[in-house]
């Protein structure tokens, strides 16, 4: 149950920073390097005592963040912006791949604009083909993300904890 429920981590000075297990918020909190800020009165107990499980914590340190604003390219970045969607046939699966436009063994590059998401039944299909040459479209031409907040997604959660975490964040990311 604690790996399901999440909170949301604060910086020191109170901006959003991402969400995490409800069990890793409560390690930070018991080790010291968060503090509780907020909480909508579930309660863990042990054995040997009980206390609040924390909706929204806040790190104790300054975490520094890139502030040249670009979003770092890497998969898990690339799954986001794609939305975790096959760019050929637009199928959500479980377990996607990451394809090349342009094929590495052609000479394509490692840069938003040459990749994006593929279900491996497409990645198969396309091989190290072009798309001309494959025969196939994307859905959706990719593009370096732009959002300062892109790497959020507001989580699923109780309706208490979501309208505690209203507080916190952006309208912008509220409403996407």
């Amino acid at each position: 149950m604690l790996e399901s429920l999440k909170s949301l981590v604060l910086n020191y000075s109170y901006e959003p920073l991402q969400f995490c297990s409800a069990k890793h918020a409560i390690v930070m909190v018991l080790s010291g390097r968060a503090e509780e800020v907020e909480s909508d009165g579930y309660i863990v107990r042990s054995p040997t005592t009980a206390f609040p499980l924390p909706a929204v914590i806040r790190t104790l340190k300054l975490v520094r963040k890139n502030r040249n604003n670009k979003i770092a390219f890497s998969k898990k970045n690339i799954l986001r912006r794609d939305e975790s969607t096959c760019q050929y046939c637009g199928e959500k699966y479980q377990s996607m791949t990451v394809d090349h436009i342009f094929p590495k063994s052609k000479g394509g590059k490692e840069q938003w604009e040459n990749v994006v998401v593929a279900c491996k039944p497409c990645n198969l299909r396309k091989g190290s083909k072009t798309l001309v040459e494959a025969n196939m479209q994307l859905l959706r031409p990719p593009v370096q993300p732009q959002y300062p907040y892109f790497h959020f997604s507001v989580p699923t959660g109780s309706s208490t904890h979501l309208k505690i975490w209203q507080k916190y964040l952006p309208k912008k990311i509220l409403c996407r």
